[in-house]
């Protein structure tokens, strides 16, 4: 799944990482990374774990994870500001506020971050946003994928995509945005069938490279293995609700063209 990420504003909130880069696992620190201020170790373990979802669009899975690190931390800006664009209504509006507040007298970076929540920003000026903490944090690997996939244009993205996978060849999660750039796109599905069989192979542990392979066969009209792979994802984790909505439209196709 791609597109709830990229076409809703809020969302382009998500990004970076901790004392080190996360994104399917844990790496080491490396220089220019983004670091966070908190005192709980265990708030800082779950955050990145979360993010990692947030990375490979599961978003189920990373609001347990934001849950369960402000527990730990209740006045964890970063996390509090993931949960806020996990929101909707007045509970967005309570994280939108205790992050903010939060990141007052915390670093640049924790700042930036946070006034991504707030309701004023626009497209642009989120972008803007991203663009600083690329430049204040260029070898942050999450940071890098949202910078790149919240360019303006199609050819920009594509441009930072590529220029990613170079720098970062194992991140599984920008595969499955390129696969949606060469499907959507390019329509060049061969090319993005690969880039989806390519994130399956990185990230085969959880539910998303299959919901996304689900979709691109869907995309062409193969229920049959759309059907499959989103049962696949399901198998990962039952909740997948991307994955479950397309099995409901694909189970009412069925009875449909069984009628008719």
């Amino acid at each position: 799944m791609k597109r709830n990420l990229i076409s809703v504003p809020a969302l382009l909130l998500f990004a970076f990482l901790t004392t080190g880069s996360f994104a399917q696992k844990p790496v080491g620190m490396s220089e220019g990374s983004m670091t966070w201020t908190t005192k709980s170790q265990q708030a800082k373990k779950l955050t990145a774990m979360g993010i990692a979802h947030i990375m490979n669009v599961e978003r189920e899975q990373a609001w347990q994870e934001f849950q369960a690190a402000i527990e730990n931390d209740p006045n964890f800006s970063v996390a509090l500001a993931f949960l806020a664009n996990l929101s909707q209504g007045e509970t967005r509006k309570a994280f939108t506020k205790r992050a903010i507040e939060s990141a007052q007298n915390k670093t640049e970076g924790e700042k930036l971050f946070a006034s991504l929540t707030d309701e004023k920003a626009t497209e642009e000026s989120r972008r803007e946003t991203w663009s600083k903490l690329h430049v204040l944090y260029p070898n942050d690997r999450a940071i890098g994928h949202f910078y790149a996939i919240t360019r303006a244009t199609p050819d920009e993205r594509f441009a930072a995509m590529d220029e990613y996978v170079k720098k970062y060849p194992e991140e599984a999660s920008m595969y499955n945005m390129l696969g949606y750039y060469y499907m959507n796109d390019k329509k060049d599905n061969a090319t993005a069938k690969t880039y989806f069989e390519k994130y399956i192979q990185l990230h085969p542990d959880g539910p998303n490279p299959y919901d996304s392979m689900g979709e691109f066969y869907l995309n062409n009209g193969d229920m049959e293995n759309a059907e499959k792979y989103y049962k696949m994802a399901l198998e990962k984790y039952p909740f997948m609700s991307s994955s479950l909505e397309a099995l409901q439209k694909i189970e009412a196709a069925k009875k449909k063209t069984d009628k008719n």
